[in-house]
């Protein structure tokens, strides 16, 4: 074919043609410029057709797993509910007598309030498109912001279970350690000892300590806290799940 043009433009020089030739070589370019802006629209729409089935791909990934999410939240809630409705019932028995107290399962509701986790959701998604630079692909800006706002989100939760886990692990479980059994409250955790200890524990004199009281509401606001901003997040979770939705 460009041996076919160079002739063309040959045959036109060599009979004077000049005003011929000029007209055919603006022509020949015109042809060309066409021909790379076909292919350059041929290469945007390839791009385009590339980048739409890679965020359909993401949008159905992003789905399943913050379905995944939903499910493991909502038991995290629901735990973190029965905490602290273990923490409450504590609390109301503070400065009760011993025969009330001895009609009550101390060491379990115990067990109850000091059993907390941390709730670890699936990232892998957001994650990998966070760190390839592919949120862009994302043509729905609510979907868009909602991901971003999950890891602000997010990042407040790692916070609050720092606070929860430093009142738990650095001040009730050592004032349980000192002033109760922990053998009998891990009974009813995961050593689920069948026999339990050989020490006396005076109910009585830890439901009269102000400490203990002290340390009741320093869990229980850290639990409440966790727990508010685990209910923010279910919302977003629902949020994500109905933007990526088919």
């Amino acid at each position: 074919m460009i041996k076919f043009f160079r002739n063309i433009r040959q045959s036109l020089l060599s009979e004077n043609k000049f005003n011929k030739y000029l007209i055919y070589a603006i022509g020949e370019i015109i042809l060309v410029v066409i021909g790379i802006l076909i292919a350059l629209q041929i290469n945007n729409w390839k791009e385009q057709r590339n980048n739409s089935e890679l965020e359909n791909e993401m949008r159905a990934n992003f789905n399943s797993e913050f379905s995944n999410n939903l499910i493991k939240i909502k038991k995290s809630i629901r735990q973190y509910e029965e905490t602290e409705e273990a923490i409450r019932y504590l609390m109301s028995k503070m400065k009760a007598d011993e025969k009330e107290l001895q009609k009550e399962n101390i060491d379990s509701l115990l067990a109850a309030a000091v059993d907390v986790f941390e709730y670890h959701p699936t990232q892998n998604t957001l994650t990998e498109i966070l760190s390839t630079g592919n949120l862009n692909l994302i043509t729905n800006d609510s979907l868009r912001y909602e991901l971003l706002n999950w890891s602000a989100e997010f990042d407040e939760l790692d916070e609050a279970w720092k606070t929860l886990d430093d009142f738990n692990q650095h001040m009730v479980i050592p004032y349980l350690t000192e002033n109760a059994s922990m053998k009998n409250i891990d009974k009813y955790s995961l050593m689920a000892w069948e026999e339990s200890s050989k020490f006396n524990v005076d109910y009585q004199k830890l439901f009269n300590d102000i400490e203990f009281e002290n340390q009741l509401d320093n869990l229980g606001w850290a639990v409440v806290n966790y727990r508010l901003v685990l209910s923010r997040l279910e919302k977003l979770i629902n949020k994500i799940i109905l933007l990526t939705n088919d």
